[in-house]
């Protein structure tokens, strides 16, 4: 049984159905890349089941629990945030604190964690992401890629079971984008366990093991992401490869 399971997700904003029942299972140390065209319901599936949206309708099974989305507690969510990591698209650093102090935060806060023993965690994450040298350093003394790579310790300082990164390359200019990048792929080595909104079809293909392909808020194909990119089955999985590659050429 997978460790991480959700069913029927559903998300209605207004007269506007966004998600359509997405079904999704995570086994330990899995790397699932959520692809898909914009506006296909991705970010918004990723912001449900951190409950920074409110699901209309659907379950979580997680740790051997299983949860109402619709219904939840607010009792549920703080335990089931402690067991996750969230990088967003935009960074969401304290620009008035620096990197040490932005990943102390969730810790001494958080968790209410002595100081000693968060920065101890802090430190230990930000020479994980290459960022020993920076860790005094202000959001604003450092570049994108730099201030994702915080967040990404942020994310990593509290233990997750489970990381998810919302199109965690997005606002990089090409040339930064490598750096993160390449934490992702280290923490996918070592086991971490990542469902990943990317566009980085090259990520996809080399470092994630499982491929989900949104569209219309369905998932339309699921599978392993060798299969997914030799052999996809759906004329709009096709369609839609045909057109990265057609971009990646010109």
């Amino acid at each position: 049984m997978s460790f991480f399971e959700v069913k029927d997700v559903k998300k209605t904003f207004g007269t506007n159905d966004v998600l359509l029942g997405i079904n999704l299972s995570v086994d330990k140390g899995d790397v699932i890349a959520v692809l898909g065209p914009s506006g296909s319901g991705k970010t918004t599936f990723l912001r449900c089941i951190n409950f920074l949206e409110k699901a209309t309708g659907g379950t979580m099974t997680f740790d051997g629990e299983t949860y109402n989305l619709a219904h939840i507690k607010k009792k549920e969510i703080a335990k089931i945030r402690k067991k996750t990591g969230f990088v967003f698209q935009s960074y969401n650093l304290f620009l008035n604190k620096t990197a040490l102090q932005n990943v102390m935060l969730g810790l001494t806060s958080g968790r209410k964690m002595k100081k000693e023993e968060a920065k101890k965690i802090a430190e230990e994450m930000l020479e994980k992401v290459g960022l020993k040298e920076r860790m005094n350093y202000y959001p604003g003394q450092l570049s994108g890629g730099q201030q994702q790579r915080v967040a990404i310790a942020r994310a990593l300082a509290t233990s997750p079971e489970i990381i998810y990164f919302d199109e965690p390359t997005s606002a990089l200019d090409p040339e930064l984008i490598g750096e993160v990048l390449s934490v992702m792929k280290q923490l996918a080595s070592e086991g971490m366990t990542m469902l990943v909104v990317t566009h980085e079809i090259n990520f996809a293909r080399n470092v994630a093991n499982k491929i989900v392909f949104m569209d219309g808020g369905h998932v339309l194909e699921a599978g392993p992401s060798k299969e997914f990119f030799e052999n996809p089955k759906n004329p709009r999985t096709k369609e839609f490869l045909n057109n990265i590659t057609t971009q990646h050429e010109t």
